[in-house]
């Protein structure tokens, strides 16, 4: 039997905490994001954990990329990453970017976009995407990250334009969108989600747990939970999830200096 306790707030802290604080006897485990891994360490001043140190790395679940997408009635002619960057460069005092909030994966990827990409942009935080996407719509904000989830819909409908996907590779859910990386070589900021456990859990339990999420993520139904959610399978064992951590800590917390954002 497996319970699923949320526990929301402070970017996923307060989870990280309470998983680091547990018992490493591999009955308590944290499914998480980069966020609470990579990206919470360089962004928050306080941590009650350590990312570093209070977690080991278990499984690797899947990856669900973020939309980089632009308003047609804000930037009717933009319809490529190559075309933002030039219209970004010909836009005086820089271009306004939208984001889901100060310090978000939103924000700190178009930090990436832009240093990538050597433009200046100027950053309007909102709280959530839902005000965002509003104002997008509108035209009043001319580009942004977002979610698949909720970008895509209105990808669909005409509403906005996809014009590049975060993940290192198209995504097979729209193909038809160039990964950002194809104008950027090397960009790729993705969520991904893993599982931890605390870090004194003895081998043995550990390699016991991840053969049990072995049988399950290379399952035709993980596959199929998966593509409902829209997200691609993230292939991999303990050392992989490890090695790819250990790079998006580097890759975080230069966005995260560059964007100067602070969170309390």
């Amino acid at each position: 039997p497996v319970v699923v306790e949320n526990r929301a707030g402070a970017g996923g802290n307060l989870a990280a905490e309470a998983v680091a604080r547990a018992a490493p006897d591999g009955h308590v485990l944290l499914v998480a994001t980069q966020g609470i891994i990579a990206v919470n360490k360089a962004l928050y001043p306080r941590l009650a954990y350590d990312p570093d140190a209070d977690f080991t790395p278990l499984a690797m679940l899947g990856v669900q990329p973020n939309l980089l997408v632009v308003s047609p009635r804000a930037l009717p002619d933009v319809t490529d990453v190559a075309g933002l960057i030039a219209r970004v460069r010909a836009t005086p005092g820089g271009m306004p970017y939208g984001s889901n909030g100060v310090g978000s994966f939103t924000h700190l990827s178009m930090e990436i976009l832009r240093a990538m990409a050597g433009v200046e942009m100027t950053h309007v935080p909102y709280r959530g995407s839902a005000p965002l996407l509003t104002d997008m719509i509108a035209g009043t904000v001319p580009v942004a990250f977002d979610g698949l989830a909720t970008s895509a819909p209105q990808v669909r409908a005409g509403a906005l334009r996809a014009i590049g996907v975060t993940s290192a590779a198209r995504f097979r859910a729209m193909p038809e969108v160039p990964a950002i990386g194809e104008t950027l070589p090397g960009f790729d900021a993705s969520p991904w989600y893993g599982v931890f456990a605390p870090a004194a859990t003895p081998e043995p339990v550990l390699a016991a747990l991840e053969a049990a999420f072995r049988a399950v993520l290379d399952s035709p139904a993980w596959a199929a939970v998966l593509a409902q959610r829209e997200a691609d399978p993230l292939p991999g064992r303990r050392a992989d999830l490890s090695a790819l951590m250990t790079r998006e800590r580097a890759v975080w917390r230069e966005a995260v200096t560059r964007s100067g954002a602070r969170a309390e």
